[in-house]
């Protein structure tokens, strides 16, 4: 593997790692964020 191919494959890793943590937050954040609001606020009645 020369010089050249190493630096793609690392920088396709770290990108990788990088869209999948994006896509887990993106997820999960707003979930979390209603999960911890008080439910009065969700009431519409």
């Amino acid at each position: 593997m020369t010089k050249f191919d190493f630096g793609r494959t690392i920088a396709a890793i770290a990108l990788t790692i990088v869209c999948s943590s994006v896509a887990v937050l993106g997820a999960v954040g707003p979930a979390n964020a209603v999960a911890a609001t008080p439910a009065a606020i969700h009431a519409t009645a």
